[in-house]
């Protein structure tokens, strides 16, 4: 886990909730939603970048599957998948694709994507590269932010989803 200055901490292998289960006698399952556990209706995330309240309690922001070399269709359907199951837990999470030692984000990703917010690729990591890695991040945190803003009460009068595509 690799914390910032921040109340923002990055961690890779956390578990988040994709289903929270409501049995015949009003219980929730999980009985600990704030510690998911992975095969207790959690899935495991690559890197989890969330915001911590309390010693114990942190708000998921961003997930980001990474994937090496490259990616399948079938990483786009599965990886799609599971962001649109966790944002029905978490709203406002945004979910992001890294790719390595690769020049261009596929077609394919554009084809069968229907759950991820973002995706970046990169040949190799350098000052370039990690420069728009942290762009995206920050960016992806402040939208995340705004979005959880709503459900504390921020009244919304304008909104609006832009793509941005280099």
């Amino acid at each position: 886990m690799f914390k910032t200055d921040t109340n923002i901490e990055i961690s890779d292998k956390r578990s988040l909730l994709y289903k929270v289960f409501v049995d015949q006698e009003l219980n929730y399952t999980p009985s600990t939603p704030k510690n998911p556990k992975r095969g207790d209706f959690a899935f495991e995330t690559d890197i989890l970048i969330s915001k911590k309240l309390k010693s114990d309690t942190f708000i998921p922001l961003i997930v980001l599957e990474v994937k090496h070399g490259g990616f399948s269709t079938h990483d786009v359907l599965t990886y799609s998948s599971k962001a649109i199951k966790h944002k029905e837990i978490y709203p406002y999470l945004r979910y992001g694709l890294i790719v390595s030692k690769k020049k261009n984000i596929d077609t394919k990703f554009f084809i069968h994507n229907v759950g991820f917010d973002f995706a970046i690729s990169f040949e190799k990591l350098d000052k370039n590269a990690l420069r728009d890695i942290k762009n995206m991040i920050k960016n992806q945190i402040e939208i995340a932010e705004n979005i959880l803003s709503i459900f504390s009460g921020k009244k919304v009068k304008y909104y609006n989803t832009q793509v941005t595509i280099k």
